[in-house]
């Protein structure tokens, strides 16, 4: 029997390839400039793509955000870069590169909209990619966990053109607030990107001169508006699948984790909440 079930087990994996090949793709989100071949116009959100789509990247970085008839989530990006000499490379047919999100536990991980105070700063920011919506954030802690005052606080550690860059984190009694405007505007520097790469957090004590490191990550800013307007394509799409609210609001703030990276949980929950209740009456 074993070869048959090997056999029916191959045959079944044809067929889910072959499904996947076909279906088409809704545009979501464009990195960069993205061309489709066929109508010779740029990708906009809400834009469909066929399997048999050839599609033009300006750069090998441009990449395309998209959700499939199935409702998976894919990524259609080239990946491998193109030699210096055969720029016809940034070229390829969608089938091609379209490759679904291997939907990380981020969510499962560090999603926790009821937690009232952060007791774990390295869980919270993790040590991956942590992004916040808009240009600031209040982030209450546990008192006990981390006893912030004059002589105990949060520093961040980061570099700005190869010099290393020291910032106090803000904080009133037991609330942290992370600032878009003072990390980026620095003595080294002025940061004109949207992420601060290898960012790392410790708890300084003056006292006595001495640091414990947190963690390090990724931080990154994201427009709230570039948010909504990307959330507000995706969500009649999920209304026509007949998903309810609660459903598109899990699916999007999934989204989000998928593809920006874990961020606060009350501020997305609050986000999705406040935009899924508009948007839906």
């Amino acid at each position: 029997m074993k070869p048959v079930v090997h056999l029916l087990t191959v045959l079944l994996l044809a067929i889910s390839v072959s499904v996947q090949a076909q279906e088409s793709f809704i545009v979501t989100r464009i990195n960069g400039v993205v061309t489709n071949n066929k109508t010779g116009t740029q990708l906009k959100a809400g834009d469909v793509l066929q399997p048999s789509d050839k599609v033009t990247f300006d750069s090998f970085d441009s990449y395309v955000i998209s959700i499939g008839q199935n409702m998976g989530r894919y990524m259609i990006k080239l990946h491998e870069p193109p030699a210096p000499e055969t720029i016809q490379q940034l070229s390829a047919m969608v089938k091609d590169i379209a490759v679904p999100t291997k939907r990380r536990s981020l969510m499962a991980e560090r999603y926790r909209p009821d937690e009232t105070t952060v007791s774990d700063l390295r869980s919270y920011f993790g040590n991956d990619k942590f992004t916040i919506i808009g240009d600031n954030i209040a982030v209450p802690i546990n008192p006990q966990s981390y006893p912030i005052d004059e002589n105990k606080f949060v520093v961040f550690y980061y570099r700005v053109n190869n010099n290393p860059v020291s910032k106090k984190i803000g904080y009133e009694n037991t609330t942290l607030f992370i600032e878009r405007d003072k990390l980026v505007n620095t003595n080294a520097g002025v940061i004109t990107q949207n992420e601060i790469p290898s960012v790392a957090v410790y708890l300084y004590e003056r006292n006595t001169k001495t640091s414990e490191e947190i963690t390090k990550f990724n931080l990154a800013f994201v427009d709230k508006e570039t948010v909504t307007n990307e959330f507000m394509t995706i969500i009649p799409i999920l209304v026509k699948q007949k998903m309810g609210k609660d459903e598109i609001k899990k699916y999007l703030i999934e989204y989000f984790y998928d593809f920006y990276g874990a961020t606060d949980s009350r501020s997305i929950k609050a986000f999705v909440d406040e935009l899924v209740d508009t948007a839906i009456k």
